[in-house]
C-alpha cells in the first residue's frame, strides 16, 4: 500500500506508441488531467516527438517540465521507459523542490551581488584609508617641521634666559627674566603636548619597558616642584607607601609626565592650602602589582559637568585659563591617553571651592632585582669637561653662542663651525674628545656627516658623537643611534642636562 501523501506527488501511467493513455497504474497527482483512451499530449504537449524517439528498453529522464492542473502550474520530472508494445510514464511533482532551488539560486545571486558590493566598498574604504594615512603623514611631517622651527628659537630664548639669570641683576630684571623663562617653558609644554597627542593619535607612541623606581620618580617630582612652586601659601606633600616594591617594570619618562602634569595643574589652580601626592599599592598578584597615584589639592575645584569634560582635548574650564595659566588644554587629555596606553585608568572627584582629587591606577609587572643600578643610570659627577676638546657644528648663531657659553663655563676647548661640510673638514684635520652635531644644517646635515664617518676615522675613530636636534620622536632618536650617535641632546635643553649628557658619553 502506498501512503496517501506519496500518492499525491506522483502519477504512473502507460500509453501506446502513439501516446494514447491505456492505463493509470498508481498515484493521484493531477489524475483528472490524464484520461484513459485520450492522448497524453493534451496535458503534456512537450512529449510530442519525444515518445516516438525514445530508445527501446532504456530509461529516459526528462526534467524541469511544466503542466497545468486546476489553473495552477506544476514543475514536474518524467521517467519514460519504452518497450515493444507500450510506454511507461512516471510523473513526479517537483514544484516544491524547484521552488526551493529557485530560492537558493536567488539567494546565491543576492550573495554574489552583496559580495561584489562589499568588495567595491572595501576598495573605497581602502582608498579613503590611504588618503587618511597620507593626510596623517602630512600632518605628522608638518608638526615635526614646525616643532624643529619652534624649538630652535625656543632653545635660544630659554638658553639666554638661563644664562642671564646666572648674572648679577637688579630685582626688576630678575623678575623679567623669570617671566621670560616661564613663558618659554609654557611654550615648550604646548609644543610637546601637540606632538605627543599627534603621536598617540597616529599610534606611534611607544612605551618603554625597563626597571624603574617609583620612589625615585616621586623624589624627582619633589625636587622639580619644590623649586618651581613660588606660592608659599601652598604646601607640597609627597608620600610613597612602604608596600610598593623598590623596582617595577614601566616607562619612567611617561609616568613622570603623568604625575608632573597632574601636580602642575594642581599648582596652577591652588592659591592656598596643600597639594598632596600619594603613591600606594592596592592589590598584587605573583607577577603584577596595581599602584594608585593620588594628587589631591585644596584649589578652586570643579563642577560635576566640568569633571565630565576635563579629559577632552583643548578643554579649559574657564575662558581666561589660557591667558592666566598658559597651556592649550591638552595636558589632561594626554595624561588620560597615556594612562590607557599603560592599561590603567584615571578618575577625578571634585567640588567647587573645595578642591580636586585625581586618582590614577596603573598595573606594573614585577621585576627580578638584577643589575638594577646599571639600568637606572650612572652618576657622572666625578667626570670633568675641563680642557676637553669638543667640536660644535650648528648653523644657528644664537645656539652657537649658548653652547659656547656653556662649554666655556666648563673650561672646554671648543671649536665651532656653521655646517656639516666645515665639520667634515675639521674632523679630518684634528682629533676631538666629543663632537656635537646639529641635525639640520646647510651643505651637509648631521645625518649625512655621520654616514661619511669612514673618511675621518683615522683621527676620530673612538670619538663620541652627540646629535643636537629638535626632532625628539622615538623614531628619530632610534634612527640617530643607529647611525652611530652615542647620545641625543633634545632642543630646547637645560644647561645642567646638556652638561650631563656630554659627560655620559666620555
Amino acid at each position: 500500500m502506498i501512503p496517501a501523501k506519496i500518492e499525491d506527488v506522483f502519477l504512473q501511467l502507460t500509453t501506446d506508441n502513439t501516446g494514447v493513455i491505456t492505463n493509470i497504474v498508481a498515484g493521484k497527482f493531477s489524475q483528472k488531467e490524464f484520461i484513459i483512451q485520450e492522448s497524453i499530449y493534451n496535458s503534456c504537449p512537450f512529449l510530442e516527438g519525444t515518445l516516438e524517439a525514445l530508445p527501446l528498453n532504456e530509461s529516459f529522464l526528462l526534467e524541469g517540465m511544466v503542466i497545468a492542473s486546476d489553473n495552477k502550474e506544476y514543475n514536474i520530472d518524467l521517467e519514460l521507459f519504452k518497450n515493444n508494445d507500450s510506454i511507461n510514464v512516471l510523473i513526479h511533482n517537483r514544484t516544491n523542490v524547484y521552488k526551493y532551488v529557485d530560492q537558493l539560486n536567488q539567494n546565491r545571486n543576492d550573495i554574489f551581488f552583496i559580495k561584489r558590493e562589499i568588495a567595491e566598498k572595501n576598495k573605497e574604504l581602502d582608498r579613503l584609508r590611504k588618503i587618511a594615512d597620507k593626510a596623517n603623514e602630512e600632518k605628522t611631517r608638518f608638526l615635526a617641521m614646525m616643532s624643529h622651527e619652534i624649538r630652535n628659537p625656543l632653545n635660544s630664548i630659554l638658553g639666554y634666559a638661563e644664562m642671564i639669570s646666572a648674572e648679577k641683576l637688579n630685582k626688576n630684571v630678575t623678575q623679567y627674566i623669570k617671566n621670560l623663562s616661564a613663558s618659554g617653558k609654557n611654550l615648550k609644554v604646548i609644543v610637546d603636548d601637540i606632538l605627543d597627542l599627534s603621536r598617540i593619535e597616529a599610534g606611534k607612541l611607544d612605551l618603554v619597558s625597563e626597571n624603574i623606581s617609583i620612589k625615585e620618580i616621586v623624589q624627582n617630582c619633589i625636587n622639580d616642584f619644590q623649586y618651581l612652586k613660588t606660592n608659599d601659601a601652598v604646601n607640597l606633600v609627597f608620600s610613597v607607601d612602604e608596600t610598593i616594591p623598590e623596582f617595577v617594570v614601566g616607562d619612567s619618562v611617561r609616568l613622570n609626565q603623568i604625575l608632573a602634569n597632574l601636580i602642575s595643574n594642581a599648582i596652577k589652580f591652588t592659591n592656598k592650602g596643600s597639594i598632596t601626592l600619594n603613591a600606594k599599592s592596592i592589590s598584587e598578584t605573583e607577577n603584577d602589582i596595581n599602584i594608585v597615584f593620588e594628587v589631591i589639592d585644596t584649589g578652586r575645584g570643579m563642577s560635576e559637568e566640568q569633571c565630565l569634560k576635563i579629559f577632552e582635548e583643548y578643554q579649559q574650564n574657564e575662558l581666561n585659563d589660557n591667558r592666566i595659566h598658559g597651556g592649550a588644554g591638552l595636558g589632561l587629555a594626554i595624561v588620560n591617553r597615556l594612562v590607557k596606553a599603560m592599561f590603567g585608568k584615571i578618575a577625578v572627584k571634585s567640588e567647587l571651592k573645595m578642591g580636586s582629587t585625581f586618582k590614577v591606577e596603573i598595573p606594573f609587572p614585577k621585576v627580578i632585582l638584577e643589575n638594577t643600578e646599571s639600568k637606572l643610570g650612572v652618576n657622572n659627577e666625578g667626570i670633568s669637561l675641563k680642557n676637553k676638546n669638543i667640536l660644535v657644528a650648528d648653523d644657528d648663531l644664537m645656539n652657537q653662542t649658548i653652547v659656547t657659553h656653556i662649554l666655556n663655563k666648563e673650561s672646554v676647548c671648543s671649536t665651532v663651525v656653521g655646517d656639516g661640510l666645515e665639520a667634515h673638514i675639521k674632523l679630518q684635520e684634528s682629533s676631538f674628545d666629543a663632537v656635537l652635531l646639529d641635525i639640520n644644517m646647510p651643505n651637509m646635515t648631521g645625518e649625512e656627516l655621520m654616514k661619511k664617518r669612514k673618511t675621518f676615522l683615522k683621527l676620530n675613530s673612538e670619538t663620541p658623537f652627540l646629535a643636537l636636534t629638535a626632532n625628539t620622536s622615538n623614531e628619530d632618536i632610534e634612527r640617530y643611534l643607529e647611525l652611530g650617535f652615542s647620545a641625543v641632546i633634545s632642543k630646547p635643553f637645560k644647561i645642567q642636562d646638556f652638561i650631563q649628557k656630554i659627560k655620559s658619553v666620555l
